[in-house]
């Protein structure tokens, strides 16, 4: 990593993956300790098991001393298209999601590690972009393996610390997963939407 580049934490919030079984221990937190140990960036996780716990933690992440030292939110959920699960069977929309963090996530980058959530028209990504200001949204667009999309986030948020979190950057992290990282972002369909409106200068009233 240059030593221009910041490192930027990660800031997890993650569902339940087995909700007949609350024994399950299944997580992404490994792979988040695996960046830390190996001093790629510093991360903050919690467990959300409710609309409610998950409500709170993305208001929690709202605070400037939280964000701008973990600008990479993080959802780890089962999903399909255009939501996340929380709880069994209950959606969790984009729309809702870009209510709660509507003009919060300036520089910020949304990943979504869950089935299928990103296969959806490009126009409501960017809508969503828009709405909270966040610099791109990255996820899949179809049923992911677990282990094999566990690796490719890893991959992904290693790229992250490679660059700054503005539109240029993202397009040059994105370069390097399609170069550097095998056909692995193919298989999985891995998608990556930058909010390239944010960089644009505004326009002076006259």
């Amino acid at each position: 990593m240059g030593k221009s580049v910041k490192s930027k934490g990660i800031y997890c919030l993650e569902g339940l993956w087995d909700h007949s079984n609350i024994q399950d221990k299944t997580s992404v937190q490994p792979v988040l300790e695996l960046l830390k140990r190996t001093g790629h960036c510093d991360y903050m996780y919690h467990d959300c098991a409710t609309r409610e716990e998950l409500d709170f933690f993305l208001k929690k992440w709202q605070s400037k001393k939280i964000n701008s030292k973990f600008p990479i939110l993080y959802l780890a959920f089962h999903g399909e298209e255009g939501c996340i699960f929380v709880e069994n069977n209950s959606r969790y929309t984009l729309l809702e999601l870009a209510e709660i963090l509507a003009d919060q996530c300036m520089g910020k980058v949304i990943y979504f590690g869950s089935c299928s959530t990103l296969n959806i028209d490009k126009r409501k990504i960017k809508s969503f972009l828009q709405k909270t200001k966040a610099i791109a949204a990255i996820g899949y667009k179809i049923e992911i393996d677990w282990i094999q999309s566990t690796a490719c986030d890893l991959f992904v948020f290693e790229a992250l610390q490679q660059d700054k979190l503005d539109s240029q950057g993202i397009n040059k992290i994105h370069k390097k997963i399609v170069h550097d990282y095998g056909d692995l972002h193919k298989k999985l369909d891995l998608r990556i939407v930058v909010n390239d409106r944010q960089n644009f200068p505004r326009k002076r009233n006259t």
